[in-house]
């Protein structure tokens, strides 16, 4: 009890220092906060969610469309919840009483909420599951091929080989979409694209780096988190964090009235 008792008022505090934050002048600009949002109205439950990819993010998506979507999926993503996400392009209103600012579409007792979780473990987590199969497949063409190319070419002395290398690189990728005919992709053994066939953390962080000084990296899986949902401009009820559950994470569900299907979120489908 003592353990949840100093959840709640860490939240708490959370939430106080995010207002004192958000009252420094020009925050906005040195954090280069973003005018765009992402936020689900789940109005069945009286809440509104700001989904920050791996903090959990899958879990929660999973459970509003198995709970809501009417034909079960054969493939879960955020966009089968489109028809829920508030309408950022219509012009927002300000309630009188606290000067809270809402959505047009947005119900006002709904209850704000969010998960984060350490930068660092969010892209540790997008690195581990982007060496998956599926995952090396779905994000080919979005950052892996051309993370690992700009990484590993220079490794290699011998220049000529750079085009055969790279053809072999993606001839692996084709064998995955495959699915791994023979059970063994025959690569050269001095291929540095292949050695091994899946991002690292250097290489991801390079990536980004490069991406965001060019400013058009707008992915999802490692965009700060603030830049989702705008915490200052949107005042949220709840902001808990993915390192403290499971207690965090009970006081939430409980505060959204869903304690009945707690065991569901600690679940995750992400590392």
């Amino acid at each position: 009890k003592q353990w949840y008792q100093r959840r709640v008022r860490g939240i708490k505090d959370r939430m106080d220092n995010i207002k004192e934050l958000c009252r420094e002048p020009g925050l906005e600009r040195r954090l280069g906060f973003q005018r765009r949002y992402n936020m689900y109205q789940i109005s069945e439950l009286g809440m509104t969610w700001c989904p920050v990819f791996k903090s959990g993010s899958t879990t929660w998506r999973n459970y509003f469309i198995d709970k809501f979507v009417s034909e079960p999926p054969q493939e879960y993503y955020l966009d089968l919840l489109k028809n829920r996400q508030l309408n950022n392009n219509r012009r927002l209103r300000v309630r009188e009483e606290d000067q809270k600012q809402m959505f047009r579409d947005e119900n006002e007792d709904n209850i704000r909420f969010s998960v984060i979780r350490h930068p660092y473990s969010r892209l540790v987590s997008h690195v581990k599951s982007s060496g998956r199969d599926q995952e090396m497949i779905n994000q080919q063409g979005i950052w892996i091929q051309s993370a690992m190319i700009a990484a590993r070419t220079p490794l290699i002395n011998n220049h000529s080989l750079v085009e055969g290398f790279q053809k072999e690189f993606s001839n692996y990728f084709q064998w995955l979409k495959d699915g791994k005919p023979g059970g063994e992709f025959n690569k050269s053994a001095d291929n540095p694209y292949l050695d091994p066939p899946y991002p690292t953390l250097s290489e991801l962080v390079d990536h980004i780096k490069k991406k965001r000084t060019l400013r058009n990296d707008w992915d999802g899986h490692w965009m700060p988190g603030h830049e989702f949902c705008n915490i200052c401009k949107n005042t949220f009820n709840f902001i808990i964090k993915l390192e403290e559950e499971p207690l965090e994470l009970w006081y939430l569900v409980d505060k959204l009235g869903l304690w009945s299907d707690r065991e569901v979120f600690p679940n995750h489908a992400n590392s």
